[in-house]
């Protein structure tokens, strides 16, 4: 990370990245495949409402994954590996606890939460059925997404995608056995997710009592002040998922609204296509975070520079062809999910929905970068104004404000528009920040 050319750590780092996460939401989507063509558009959309609460759970652990990771990472880019690992025995602690904790908060109330969205009987029975299969495996879940982020703080990359990978091809396996073979319908997808996710603990857990692991569980010392600051740079991973979920729940009380339940669903096939732009965006900053936070630590910032250069240059060259895929082949695409009486309403409201919304996937990209980059500098502030500006501020304050001047294309622009707004926020506070770097930042 600290001395081998950027272009060759990029590549090293971000492609198993990039490969990990797209095998995990494509997964999701295969979920999703599933349960639109063998259980139904109803079951589609409680997968969608189940959303919101999924993100804020992940939300957590990544918060706590990325914080105390990139502190660790700092840490060994100064050479002090044993405050690296005392930290690191700290967040395994914190976070089993803390897990088993809002798992169990979150199963004896999702009835109460779901009759706040005065959503029609089934959906609201399936969504809370759906739900409560899946926060039963969350706690392993969140333990796993940390040590996710330990392994490629560590400089073990493939690993990382080698767990991620293997939980993909077993959901999709598990997904085909229950709900095809096996008719269990929306329960038979909770399932195979859950048990995939397991897998991902699995794999990694005992890399870490290896030798070749250089962190090692230890007898905490000192107080747990570290978990907190860690939690306070984490935040803007937090806020990017949980504000997103948020978002979701408004988006989704809007298309009930609108369109009924057929909106949601359509609001779900777009998601899907989100979902995959998302995934690269966060893998590219997420492979980064290690490697600038041991750079940073190990002060090389015009090294930092290089490495953003090249990721912004393939994140805008990723997001040209996702759209010209988007944009040339959308029938096709939505025909994955959609059989029935019903097809033809939902895949028009999709088809807007891509119209309108496809200028999004052009911005979101740097927008994640530049957020990861604040966090690897252990900059949370900045990171949390980017974060919130482009995961709730924005949203929420469009989708409500632009319905009344433009109809139904003020709810289909609103993604766009967010995205397009912080940018322009999140460019400014990058140049800003560069100037008062210690060694002039840059980029060129």
């Amino acid at each position: 990370m600290l001395t081998t050319k950027p272009i060759r750590v990029f590549f090293k780092y971000a492609i198993p990245s990039i490969l990990g996460l797209l095998a995990i939401s494509s997964a999701g989507i295969i979920d999703g495949y599933f349960v639109g063509n063998y259980v139904g558009p109803t079951a589609l959309a409680a997968m969608n409402m189940s959303y919101p609460i999924i993100t804020i759970i992940i939300g957590f652990s990544f918060m706590f994954a990325v914080g105390s990771s990139v502190i660790c990472g700092k840490l060994m880019g100064e050479n002090n590996l044993k405050e690296a690992n005392n930290i690191f025995s700290k967040s395994i602690i914190f976070i089993i606890f803390s897990s088993i904790l809002l798992a169990l908060l979150l199963y004896f109330n999702l009835d109460n939460i779901f009759s706040l969205f005065n959503a029609k009987e089934d959906l609201k029975n399936l969504t809370v059925n759906y739900l409560s299969i899946i926060v039963f495996f969350m706690p392993i879940l969140m333990v796993a997404i940390v040590l996710d982020f330990f392994v490629r703080v560590d400089e073990q990359p493939n690993l990382a995608f080698l767990a991620l990978v293997s939980s993909a091809i077993a959901n999709i396996v598990l997904d085909y056995i229950f709900i095809v073979e096996y008719d269990l319908g929306i329960q038979a997808a909770a399932y195979a997710t859950g048990i995939s996710q397991v897998l991902i603990f699995f794999i990694l857990f005992p890399y870490f009592l290896s030798k070749k692991s250089s962190f090692s569980f230890i007898k905490p010392y000192g107080n747990f002040s570290s978990i907190f600051k860690a939690m306070k740079n984490g935040s803007s991973e937090f806020i990017n998922e949980s504000s997103a979920g948020i978002t979701v729940i408004i988006f989704n009380y809007i298309m009930l609204q609108k369109f009924g339940t057929f909106g949601v669903t359509a609001y779900t096939i777009i998601g899907y296509f989100i979902t995959v732009s998302l995934m690269i965006n966060f893998a590219i900053a997420d492979s980064m975070q290690p490697v600038l936070s041991k750079n940073f630590g190990a002060l090389n910032y015009l090294r930092i520079g290089k490495f953003l250069k090249i990721a912004s240059i393939f994140l805008i060259s990723i997001a040209v062809v996702l759209v010209t895929f988007i944009l040339s082949y959308p029938d096709v695409l939505i025909e994955l999910f959609l059989e029935g009486e019903h097809k033809k309403d939902i895949e028009n409201l999709t088809l807007q929905f891509i119209y309108y919304s496809w200028p999004a996937f052009l911005f979101s990209g740097i927008n994640i970068l530049i957020t990861s980059y604040f966090t690897s500098i252990q900059k949370p502030f900045y990171s949390i104004i980017i974060a919130i500006s482009r995961s709730f501020i924005f949203p929420i304050s469009l989708i409500i404000i632009l319905p009344i001047y433009l109809g139904n294309i003020g709810i289909f622009v609103t993604l766009a528009l967010s995205e397009f707004f912080t940018f322009l926020i999140a460019i400014y506070l990058f140049l800003k920040k560069r100037e008062k770097m210690p060694t002039s930042l840059i980029i060129n």
